[in-house]
Parts: structure tokens; C-alpha cells; sequence
């Protein structure tokens, strides 16, 4: 067993303990092929093999039945709506104004950073397959397009799911209190790794 599908089996026990209603109603099926070859021909890239694994796990989320949260308290993105984002991204070139060093900062609406988390308003997880000279290919980034910021979060996609299953063990998630009291299990991040909220951040603001 890979550490990525004992990070799976992890996580699945830790929700289902603790936020079933993400496992039962919200987290999809895996991928069908077909969707893969879709995106494979859109985005013409090699896509690395630790993101086609997460989708082969769960293809994303919907919220019908349970509006719920995954890394970060963002919600994870079902491969159309990746699609979706990417086809319906600007077009017009817009720079970052902060950046870490492994991200390029010419274009926030870069089209080979793909969007698979958002938090439903300006801030999501991409993953990076135009990485800077420092940066990793594959490489997961946070981009908050209000502010014009772009944050490494890990190295991979993979080192995203380790650290998230690492961050459920330690008790570094709950069930968002207004979500629960309207029958949905929301999962929100402790201050200590809250990055959607990245100014008022210790771990996560390193920008002066």
C-alpha cells in the first residue's frame, strides 16, 4: 500500500468518526477515464501521477446533500468543475504582487495553475504545472486574487495529503459551528494553519 492510500484510509476514518456526512454525501466517486482524457487534451500537460491518484480516490465533492469542506476548510473541486474553472478563466495578465520564489508571479491567471479547492470566494489551491526555477513541477500553491498572492503549500500533491491527514491527528480541524447548526458537516482549519485568512497568519504570512 502506497503512503498515499494509507493517508486515504486515514483520512476516511478520521470523517467518518467525526464528519460522516462528508464521506456519505459529499465526497463523489472516483474518476471515470473518460474525464481524464478530457482534461489531458485541455490542459496538454503531463499531469503527475500523486493528482490523478487523489481523483481516483474521490472526485471531488458536491454539495446537494451536504455542503461540506476538505483541505484548508475549502471545498474540493469534482474534475468538471476544474474543468469548468479553467475554461471560464480571464484572460487578461494580471502580476502578483506577493509570491513566494518557487511560484512565477507574471500571471495570476497562469493557465497551467489548476484549480481543484476554493473557499467560495477568493482564495484556492492550485496545482502549479509551471513552477518557477526554485519551484517544483506539480507543485501545490495558494492563490488569493484579491490581494494578488501566490503561497507555496507543498511540494506535491501528495505532501499536501500527509500534511492534511498530520493536521486531522493533531485535532487541527473541527466541524465549522454555523454549518452544523444547518445539518452540514463543514470542516474548518485552527487559526495555527488557517491559510485561507494568510495576513493574520504566523505559519503562513511571510511577506513584509
Amino acid at each position: 500500500m502506497s503512503i498515499m492510500e494509507e493517508n486515504f484510509r486515514t483520512i476516511e476514518k478520521w470523517l467518518n468518526e467525526n464528519a460522516p456526512k462528508i464521506v456519505k454525501n459529499s465526497l463523489q466517486a472516483p474518476i471515470a477515464e473518460r474525464q481524464w482524457e478530457t482534461f489531458f487534451k485541455l490542459i496538454e500537460k503531463n499531469l503527475p501521477d500523486d493528482f490523478k491518484h487523489l481523483y481516483l480516490w474521490h472526485n471531488g465533492m458536491n454539495d446537494d446533500e451536504n455542503v461540506g469542506s476538505l483541505f484548508y476548510g475549502m471545498s474540493f473541486y469534482s474534475m468538471d468543475e476544474v474543468l469548468q474553472n479553467h475554461e471560464g478563466r480571464s484572460e487578461e495578465r494580471i502580476a502578483l504582487k506577493k509570491w513566494d520564489k518557487e511560484i512565477k508571479p507574471e500571471n495570476i491567471n497562469n493557465p497551467y495553475w489548476i484549480r481543484f479547492a476554493f473557499d467560495g470566494a477568493h482564495t484556492g489551491l492550485y496545482l502549479d504545472l509551471d513552477p518557477n526555477n526554485e519551484g517544483t513541477y506539480g507543485q501545490v500553491i495558494f492563490i488569493d486574487d484579491e490581494y494578488e498572492a501566490g503561497i507555496l503549500v507543498a511540494n506535491s500533491v501528495r505532501d499536501l495529503v500527509c500534511q492534511f491527514t498530520k493536521d486531522l491527528e493533531q485535532g487541527l480541524y473541527h466541524l465549522h459551528e454555523d454549518a452544523l447548526e444547518d445539518g452540514n458537516h463543514f470542516l474548518e482549519a485552527d487559526d495555527s494553519i488557517d491559510i485561507i485568512n494568510w495576513q493574520d497568519s504566523v505559519k503562513w504570512n511571510r511577506f513584509d
